[in-house]
């Protein structure tokens, strides 16, 4: 039997079932950015009593995570009794819900007074949910959850890629989503203190991987160029239909997807902001592990996905982490041979680096000289050698703002942050370029999601993530996905705007566009285009360009 505190929750397994196969199994989140093989060192968890270390736990854990006993989830099958904690209880993400719906509502029935629906936005990481009174369309209760797929990968293509090799493993993950989203609905409820029987209606949005392993479809077509969704248009089933056992009663409405990986989530972004009506030139871009980038230009819209990959989440990078309690969250190097100054998530001591800080770290390396356009880091009193990672900037050390342990910024994270901030404004200079536009053309660039909202925009500007604009011009909009699910939960009108628009977006596949291996490659060089002169592009080995 396996135990997991602090949880409490049992489970008895064969001997040959890893921890982290046990968790997933129970839909106990463990991160794991590479997908439970090891490679990636993040699915750390303390056994009572700590087994043998593998050599994959040599090589990931410190000395002191081994002694107190700390292991990898991964590599460790069931032998006997054994009990396990979980490092931190699991923790709402940091969302902030920008706005309220201010559209004018057409009640989807006749009296719905007194009735209550659901808008979900299903996201690669994050799962938020909003309970909505159908009679005044006004919000109700909010909730947020890790989305507990993240056990089987950080990023799409891991998952889809658990997916197609694992037998049933389709089935396994939409299970999983399912149990997830059940869970975050009896939580929304219970803290509304109202009857599952009244919610009536749910509506939900996804990209299109989070949207097929949703509703238990075939994803072979988006796992292979040229990436084609097994189903584009909107679909409503009964509650039971789908499998959600928490609101017996309810009728779910599924948003339509676009292209690509580019889902209703992104309809929802379009609807939410007005996109489809604007008289002038703006740019919205909602920051995940899969960027999704649309221009209107006088109202016709343009869009594309960019694999800008987890690092912008905390994953793939050395000590990165969640936006959290304990998660670095801004970094200000005011001399480069002393502490910078951080500031900390709950103001508990650091734990980690999370995405917003990811992007100051990288700003201020290149701002006071640590590291050159190329990325490559600078000898600095700051900047040493740490064990196999080679040169790491010190963030803090043990003490230093009551960190625990030396956090480092490695020279491969500096790497990853190259080639997520290439992807997003390469997918940002192609919809210009097809639209003969340039930055100077943006009236507004609207940045989506929880990472737009915390992110320093001088500091995307600095690294040249974004395009080259005002200060003034860029505006964190908040969760437009979940917003426009909203406005599909409560008004038929705006269903209907959303499927004109989902087949009326030009969609543009990145990874097939002439421009985008030139395009990519400028974009490697930290900072705006024209920063520098004479300055040589960098070539990062291992990307992909899909999806």
């Amino acid at each position: 039997m396996l135990v997991f505190e602090p949880s409490g929750q049992r489970i008895y397994v064969s001997h040959a079932t890893t921890v982290l196969d046990a968790a997933r199994s129970l839909g106990l989140p463990i991160p794991t950015d590479c997908g439970g093989h090891g490679t990636c060192g993040k699915c750390r968890i303390k056994f009572q009593p700590a087994p043998f270390p593998t050599q994959r736990d040599l090589q990931h854990l410190s000395k002191d995570e081994l002694a107190e006993g700390i292991r990898l989830a991964c590599e460790h099958v069931i032998e006997t009794d054994t009990r396990v904690v979980l490092p931190f209880p699991e923790e709402q993400a940091k969302i902030l819900v920008w706005g309220s719906s201010k559209a004018a509502v057409q009640k989807l029935d006749k009296g719905l007074v007194g009735q209550l629906g659901v808008a979900i936005d299903l996201g690669t990481t994050t799962i938020v949910a909003y309970l909505m009174d159908l009679g005044t369309g006004s919000q109700i209760e909010q909730q947020a959850m890790l989305n507990p797929e993240v056990a089987y990968g950080e990023d799409i293509m891991t998952r889809m890629a658990y997916v197609m090799n694992a037998h049933e493993g389709g089935e396994e993950l939409r299970q999983c989503v399912l149990r997830g989203i059940d869970v975050l609905l009896t939580r929304l409820i219970s803290a509304a203190g109202v009857l599952p029987d009244t919610v009536s209606r749910i509506s939900l949005v996804g990209n299109t991987a989070m949207h097929h392993l949703f509703l238990g479809l075939d994803i072979h077509g988006l796992s292979l160029a040229p990436y084609r969704p097994a189903m584009l248009k909107s679909l409503t089933k009964s509650s039971d239909e789908i499998g959600l056992k928490s609101v017996p009663k309810a009728q779910v409405y599924v948003a339509p997807n676009i292209e690509g990986f580019i889902g209703s989530d992104t309809v929802g972004l379009i609807v939410s902001q007005g996109l489809g009506s604007v008289k002038g030139t703006v740019m919205g871009i909602d920051i995940g592990t899969n960027a999704e980038i649309v221009l209107s230009v006088r109202g016709r819209l343009i869009c594309c996905s960019a694999a800008a990959g987890p690092a912008f989440e905390g994953a793939r990078i050395r000590l990165g982490m969640r936006g959290e309690e304990g998660a670095i969250e801004h970094v200000r190097i005011n001399n480069p041979s002393e502490p910078a100054e951080l500031s900390v998530i709950g103001q508990a001591s650091p734990r980690g680096i999370c995405g917003s800080a990811i992007v100051d770290i990288v700003a201020e390396l290149l701002r006071t000289g640590l590291v050159d356009r190329t990325g490559r880091m600078r000898d600095s009193k700051r900047i040493v050698h740490e064990g196999g990672y080679g040169l790491c900037y010190i963030v803090a050390e043990p003490g230093e703002s009551d960190a625990g342990r030396r956090i480092v910024f490695t020279q491969e994270d500096v790497r990853q942050v190259q080639l997520a901030k290439a992807a997003i404004a390469t997918g940002a200079g192609v919809l210009m370029d097809e639209c003969g536009v340039t930055s100077y053309d943006i009236d507004a660039l609207l940045l989506a999601g929880a990472f737009g909202n915390y992110i320093r925009p001088e500091s995307a500007l600095a690294i040249g993530l974004l395009p080259a604009i005002p200060l003034d011009r860029i505006v964190p909009v908040g969760n437009a996905a979940g917003e426009g699910a909203k406005r599909f939960l409560l008004s038929l009108k705006e269903r209907a705007v959303a499927e004109t628009l989902s087949r009326s977006v030009k969609y543009v596949n990145l990874a097939a566009h002439p421009a985008f291996a030139d395009r990519f490659l400028e974009a490697t060089a930290i900072g705006q285009a024209g920063d520098g002169s004479n300055h040589s592009h960098v070539r990062i080995a291992n990307h992909t360009s899909n999806p």
